[in-house]
C-alpha cells in the first residue's frame, strides 16, 4: 500500500523575492555612484605624453567643442592624429603667413560640420571655440604655426589647456 498523505500531500511552494534585500544592494550602488561622480570633474581628454604648463587660473571651460593637441611627436584633433609635429617644424619661420595644410583641411572639416549643425537648428551660430594643449616644452613657433591654422579657418576663439597649481 502506498502512503497517500506523503505522495500527494508535498506541494512546491513558490519562494517570495526579497525586495529589502535588493532595495539594500541597489541603495549601496547609488551611494557609491553619487560619491564616485564629480560635478567639476575634467570634461577635457589629456592627450597621451602631454605635459601642461602651470597656471594659477581658476577659469574652467563652460563647452569644450573642438580640442587641438600638440605633443611632441604629433598634432592631434579632438585625439586623432593629424600631422607630426616634425612636419610643422620643417615650415620656415621667415614664412609671413605660415600655415599647416593637413591641419588647415581638417579643421575646415570640423567648421563645415558646425556650420551643418546651424542649418539643422542644432546650435545657434558658429562660435570658433578651440581649447588647445601645448606641451609645455613645445616651441612658441610651432604654437605661433597652430593659432595661425586655427584664425585662418575661423576658430578665432582660442583657450588654452593648462595644469592649476596652487599659489
Amino acid at each position: 500500500m502506498i502512503d497517500k498523505g506523503r505522495a500527494t500531500g508535498r506541494r512546491v511552494k513558490a519562494v517570495p523575492l526579497m525586495l529589502t534585500s535588493m532595495m539594500d544592494m541597489f541603495t549601496i550602488i547609488l551611494v557609491f555612484l553619487l560619491k564616485s561622480y564629480s560635478s567639476e570633474g575634467s570634461i577635457l581628454t589629456n592627450a597621451d605624453n602631454l605635459v601642461l604648463p602651470n597656471s594659477i587660473s581658476h577659469k574652467k571651460p563652460q563647452e569644450v567643442n573642438l580640442q587641438v593637441a600638440v605633443s611632441s611627436d604629433m598634432v592631434l584633433v579632438d585625439n586623432m592624429a593629424v600631422v607630426p609635429t616634425e612636419d610643422v617644424k620643417k615650415i620656415p619661420l621667415d614664412e609671413p603667413d605660415p600655415e599647416i595644410a593637413k591641419l588647415k583641411e581638417n579643421l575646415e572639416r570640423h567648421y563645415a560640420q558646425e556650420e551643418e549643425m546651424v542649418k539643422l537648428g542644432a546650435l545657434n551660430r558658429v562660435e570658433g571655440k578651440v581649447i588647445v594643449q601645448v606641451d609645455k616644452n613645445i616651441p612658441f613657433d610651432i604654437l605661433f604655426k597652430i593659432m595661425n591654422t586655427c584664425g585662418k579657418v575661423g576658430y578665432n576663439n582660442m583657450n588654452f589647456a593648462v595644469m592649476e597649481r596652487e599659489e
